[in-house]
């Protein structure tokens, strides 16, 4: 599913919502996010925890009873709900990262803002570069072929990886 849209109408802060909700009906099946930059993705990883904080302003404990987060790793960006495993419940990674054999996704690929700037935007070039490191660094990271895709993003061109 592909959801598009001007920059600051809140597509980001839907889908965090939806990570949280989906990572509480499902534990053991982790969810992989991706994006642009490390500095996006410190956002959305800071926002997970501060929704299922049990002690903060959202009650996503009283949502999900039964679950609890048993582990997290600021560092990497990863945070694991339910039993400890492998592939923690939530995990964020930038484009590039060689990813090969540190994340997966079982559940949901989410992948947000993937274009950098405007020089990337208007370069074709480049967008096709991204595109291909996309595909092979993040779409290559699921476990099975039921793990469906969320992609969010503002579309700079007609070239978009979106596109």
């Amino acid at each position: 599913m592909i959801f598009w849209g001007p920059p600051g109408v809140g597509k980001t802060t839907i889908a965090i919502f939806f990570l949280c909700w989906l990572a509480g009906r499902n534990p053991e099946k982790p969810i992989l996010g991706g994006s642009h930059s490390n500095s996006f993705l410190r956002g959305v990883y800071d926002e997970c925890l501060r929704i299922m904080d049990t002690q903060g302003e959202y009650l996503w404990g009283d949502v999900f009873p039964g679950v609890s987060i048993c582990g997290t790793n600021a560092k990497d960006m990863r945070i694991d709900l339910g039993e400890p495993k492998r592939f923690q419940t939530l995990e964020f990674s930038s484009v590039g990262s060689n990813n090969a054999g540190k994340v997966r996704c079982e559940q949901l690929l989410y992948v947000d803002d993937l274009v950098s700037g405007i020089e990337q935007a208007l370069s074709r070039e480049r967008l096709d570069k991204l595109w291909q490191t996309i595909y092979t660094d993040f779409f290559q990271r699921a476990i099975g072929n039921r793990v469906k895709r969320l992609v969010i993003e503002t579309r700079w061109s007609i070239s978009d990886p979106i596109g």
